[in-house]
Order: structure tokens, then C-alpha cells, then sequence
């Protein structure tokens, strides 16, 4: 028994220790240590085991106890990024004080995994562009924020019209990577857009960002009209190619073990989060030159124990911890799920309802949240 438990306490004490760098991750620039971010991407499952090492110990009445538990008690802060248990709460304030935001990475909307649809059909006539219109005319949201959207046959402009034409959106902004690429981003508004400004990064990427400046007009003649600036953002991905998929595919069923394909894995993902850092500088040094409330959506394309998200939730609010219920998982492609897109706000808009669907085809969920809009306008 002796033997066991000195095993088990060297295995279980990495554990701890892992935690604890794991936690520390979110403030180490990629740019410094891209290895230290691999780290973060453990942190749940380090953190699940750091727990179930407390609770042997604990059995045991071993004073070694204390030391996973402080593991877990500093971190349990980050642990709520991933699971939250909020009521579902029904709105309770009045429709036009709220505003529905919907966020969702299209992923082309399927235009090249649709059997039925080719390069030559506009997109609004794919499978995945259906569905994604049922949750539209059911939610019925104010806001919209789409990332990786394509069309070949004139380009966003006339997939950005259909959308309004459909939605009922009176305003929109279209965000094209290149007058050659018909590939980009959308905001469609049902409140005025005034200023707007694409946020173009360094190198050759087909990531990018925006933003938007919407205005709410005043309920009353003794308020103020409000004004918000949405970022729709989409940060550089791991870009796997497919026998980097079928590296993961065949070590996940344990078939064998491929040192070279996990090296080039490796590789992509440093690459990835020292692209996202360089990235992140823009769309940070717009927000810290902004004085209007912010709301932040999109595919981050990293977890929330990351440098990416400590910096973009910096100041904000998150609408899953705020609203949520669960754990939470936005990624739904080949590679382990994790919670990768976002909403965030900041005061003095309030969190009301977080949800996420799966119905629409993608290798993301699609999120939606309720925020609360009354604390926006000031007296005159």
C-alpha cells in the first residue's frame, strides 16, 4: 500500500503542479512561450484529475490533502469559464430595453460539403443555409454577427441582401478579405449603423475583424440616444490540414502512434497562438481607443484559459458565464470540442439569457444571448 500511494502521490502532485501553470497561462504572451499555451489547453482535464487526487487524499485524512485543494481553489475561477449553473431565467425586463445577438462561425455555410450545392449555386441555396434560417426566423435577433461567410455568385453584397431581405434587417456591413475573394464577414443590424472600420492584420490571412458603431435612439425625450461599437472577430485558427485530422483520428483510437504527424500538430498549434497574439494588439488597441460600450463577438478560435481570451474579456463580461448553464463546448469539429466562440459586453449592458444550438450544420455552434440595453441611456 506503502509503494501505491508514493506512486500515486508523484502522479497526482504533476497533476497539481500542472494546474497551477495551466491557471497562469492566460498571462503569458505566445509571442514569449507559445509551449506554455499548449499547457492551457489541458487545464480541464488537469484539473479534473487535480480533484479526484484531493479526494483520495482526503479519504485518507492525509494533511497531503491541502495542497490539491489549494490547487483547486486557486483555479476555480478559471474552472468557471468552462461550466456555469445559472437559472435559466425568463426575460424580465421589456422588449425594448433588450437586445438578441446572435454570433456563428458559417463555415461557408457548406457550400463544399453540401452534396446537393456546387460553387456555381449561390450560397442561400445549401442544406446548412436552411437550417440556419429556421433558428433566424424563430429567434428573431436584433444583431448578427456571421464569420467565414462565401459566395461565388456576387459575392457577400448579395448573400448580405438576401439575409436582410429575409431577416428583416435594415442595416448591414460587409467585411470582404479581397476584391479577388469573395469571402468574408457580416454584421446585419435592425438599429442604425453609423461608423464602421474593417481591422486588417499583418502577413497573409484569411482571418479578420470589424467593427461597427450602432445607435439606440432614446426612449424618451429625457434620455440620450446610446451609441455600442460591435467587434465581429474572427482570430487565426490551427489551420490543420487533413492528415493532421487523421493523425488525431487514429491516435484517438489508439491505433498507432505517429511521432512525425504529432510533431507537425505541435507545430501548427504554436504557430497558431503566436498569430492570434499579433492579431489580438489590433483589435485591443481599437478597444482601448473606444469610450462607447463594447460587445465583442465571434470565434476566437482559442480556449478561455488562453492569452487570447484574457486579453479580449479584459474589462468585459462573458455572456455564457453570466447567463449560462452547463458545460459549454462551441466547436464541434474534428478536434477535441472546446468552448472557442464568444459574446462579450460591457457595462453597463447586463447578461439576460445565454443559449448555443447545434441544429445547423458547421463545426461551430451557433450562440445567441439576451443583454439588457436600460442602463445605456443617461439624462440629459
Amino acid at each position: 500500500m506503502k509503494l501505491i500511494n508514493t506512486i500515486i502521490f508523484i502522479l497526482s502532485f504533476v497533476s497539481g503542479l500542472l494546474l497551477l501553470i495551466s491557471g497562469m497561462v492566460p498571462m503569458i504572451s505566445p509571442l514569449i512561450s507559445s509551449w506554455a499555451a499548449l499547457i492551457g489547453l489541458a487545464f480541464p482535464a488537469v484539473f479534473i484529475l487535480t480533484f479526484f487526487s484531493f479526494i483520495y487524499w482526503a479519504v485518507q485524512l492525509k494533511w497531503r490533502s491541502l495542497f490539491f485543494l489549494a490547487c483547486l481553489l486557486l483555479n476555480l475561477g478559471q474552472m468557471s469559464l468552462y461550466a456555469q449553473w445559472n437559472k435559466l431565467k425568463p426575460s424580465t425586463v421589456e422588449a425594448k430595453n433588450t437586445l438578441k445577438i446572435i454570433s456563428f462561425n458559417a463555415n461557408l455555410f457548406g457550400l463544399y460539403q453540401d452534396k446537393f450545392a456546387s460553387p456555381e449555386i449561390p450560397t442561400e441555396k445549401t442544406t446548412q443555409f436552411d437550417s440556419f434560417f429556421k433558428i433566424l426566423n424563430a429567434q428573431k435577433p436584433d444583431i448578427v454577427c456571421l464569420q467565414e461567410v462565401y459566395s461565388k455568385i456576387g459575392g457577400l453584397e448579395s448573400v448580405t441582401k438576401f439575409l436582410q431581405k429575409q431577416g428583416h434587417f435594415l442595416y448591414a456591413k460587409t467585411y470582404t478579405l479581397s476584391s479577388h475573394r469573395p469571402y468574408g464577414m457580416i454584421i446585419l443590424s435592425k438599429y442604425p449603423i453609423g461608423r464602421w472600420q474593417p481591422i486588417r492584420f499583418d502577413g497573409k490571412t484569411g482571418n479578420m475583424a470589424m467593427w461597427v458603431e450602432l445607435t439606440f435612439l432614446s426612449p424618451d425625450k429625457k434620455h440620450r440616444n446610446a451609441k455600442i461599437r460591435l467587434y465581429n472577430v474572427h482570430l487565426q485558427s490551427f489551420r490543420f490540414a487533413q492528415k493532421d485530422y487523421d493523425v488525431m483520428r487514429k491516435q484517438s483510437e489508439q491505433k498507432e502512434i505517429d511521432i512525425e504527424g504529432s510533431k507537425g500538430i505541435l507545430t501548427r498549434l504554436r504557430l497558431g497562438y503566436t498569430e492570434r497574439a499579433k492579431q489580438i494588439a489590433f483589435i485591443t488597441k481599437s478597444m482601448v481607443d473606444c469610450t462607447s460600450p463594447k460587445i465583442v463577438c465571434g470565434d476566437f478560435n482559442d480556449v478561455p484559459v488562453s492569452y487570447s481570451y484574457r486579453q479580449l474579456s479584459s474589462g468585459m463580461k462573458d455572456a455564457f458565464i453570466e447567463s449560462g448553464r452547463g458545460i459549454e463546448t462551441t466547436y464541434k469539429g474534428a478536434f477535441p470540442s472546446f468552448r472557442i466562440d464568444y459574446i462579450l459586453f460591457e457595462n453597463p449592458i447586463q447578461g439576460v439569457q445565454y443559449f448555443s444550438f447545434e441544429e445547423v450544420p458547421s463545426d461551430h455552434k451557433l450562440l445567441m444571448a439576451t443583454l439588457s440595453t436600460q442602463q445605456l441611456y443617461k439624462r440629459y
